[in-house]
């Protein structure tokens, strides 16, 4: 049997429809940076639910991971400049290239539990800790939002930074609040089954400003010059060589034109989307909300928000059981991205391997999630419902 099975009669994700991007991309293609710096702004506003001008402290980029990789490169270069040690705590569910950032960065990575029954990172497992880290890293683990007050009050009493990986979420809040209003870094992605798709994409948003100096420079090859943020805050000699100095070690990460304009077509859709994917979701809840033996969750924070996917716990099985029946009927399901991150291959020889998260563990046995992605059809989720209710 072929191990990569591609031809689910109901994915977790169809191809977004693009009839009308064409017209879009002829019409709005224009000199460099015309589609990043607008897409910035519109995205931005879109953030910030038009509260308040964000956009000046974001950075389009190429992808999450490239995002992460910002973030974390940003971060250790400001804790060695503080002459503070590169140590992070992170959840036992993380995404890979969120912890492959974090060890390239240099850090010394170390896990705490998720919360019983739920994603996230718990506050209790990282108050228990001896040692208070330098860096804790917060994933919002399938869109659900973290809690943030907690987080932020731990970070108030230990002066720890906070970098938030929101790759699977867009605008989100925790506890009534905005997810930038928390926090020194966040991420997010906006590859395909993701809240925003660009096609490929993400963005880096710095609370501070010397933060987002620092994150501009590092995405744009460690730059010195700052004349396309203010002219006076540049330092660089005039001459030829003003746009060829170098700070810091950097990458070229920048978004393409291309992205960043098929992220503005996507914006333009972007109520309908949401409310398509709420839809799915509440669907879906309300087909299998009397199986005894599943477990799912309301979600319900703002009329904003909304999940990356439809998480479910069955209380009985385990997700191979699930997976063995479901595969037959055609319908995808996906482990909460491969289970705890300490237990991948990838990272033994980096991180400890005799702790336990059995919270983490429980759910990566049991716990596994099906799409509610806008591009399925209300007779995909309808059929994915029925083939649920009879696990």
């Amino acid at each position: 049997m072929n191990k990569a099975n591609n031809s689910f009669r109901y994915p977790c994700t169809r191809n977004i429809p693009l009839p009308g991007f064409g017209h879009f991309l002829e019409q709005e293609i224009g000199e460099p940076r015309r589609n990043l710096r607008l897409f910035t702004q519109e995205l931005g506003h879109l953030l910030s639910e038009g509260k308040e001008d964000i956009a000046s402290r974001l950075i389009p980029v190429n992808s999450g991971s490239s995002a992460n990789l910002v973030a974390a490169l940003a971060l250790a270069e400001k804790l060695r400049n503080e002459k503070r040690p590169l140590t992070a705590v992170t959840s036992a569910f993380t995404f890979p290239t969120t912890m492959s950032a974090l060890l390239l960065a240099g850090f010394e990575v170390t896990f705490a539990d998720v919360e019983e029954e739920g994603f996230n990172l718990s506050a209790d497992r990282l108050e228990e800790l001896a040692e208070p880290p330098s860096l804790v890293v917060v994933t919002h683990f399938l869109g659900f939002p973290a809690d943030m007050e907690r987080l932020s009050a731990y970070r108030q009493r230990t002066g720890c930074l906070i970098l938030q990986d929101a790759c699977e979420t867009l605008v989100c809040h925790s506890r009534g609040r905005m997810l930038y209003e928390y926090g020194d870094v966040i991420t997010w992605s906006f590859y395909h089954p993701h809240h925003l798709s660009s096609y490929g994409g993400g963005a880096v948003y710095a609370a501070s400003q010397e933060d987002f100096i620092l994150c501009d420079s590092i995405a744009h090859w460690g730059r010195a010059c700052k004349c396309h943020i203010d002219e006076s805050l540049c330092r660089v000699e005039a001459g030829p060589a003003h746009q060829f100095t170098y700070e810091h070690i950097g990458l070229n990460v920048e978004m393409s034109e291309l992205n960043a304009c098929f992220g503005r077509w996507q914006l333009r859709e972007w109520s309908q989307i949401e409310e398509r994917r709420k839809q799915n979701y509440q669907n879906l809840l309300e087909a299998v909300n009397r199986h005894p033996c599943l477990h799912t969750w309301d979600f319900h924070n703002t009329e904003r928000d909304s999940p990356f996917v439809f998480p479910i716990l069955h209380r009985k099985k385990t997700v191979r059981n699930v997976w063995e029946i479901m595969q037959k009927k055609g319908i995808e399901i996906r482990t909460l991205m491969g289970g705890i991150i300490p237990r991948q291959k990838a990272y033994q020889e980096h991180v400890p391997t005799n702790y336990r998260y059995p919270n983490a563990e429980y759910m990566s046995e049991h716990a596994f999630f099906v799409g509610c992605h806008s591009t399925l059809t209300t007779k995909d989720i309808q059929r994915i419902g029925e083939a649920l209710n009879k696990l």
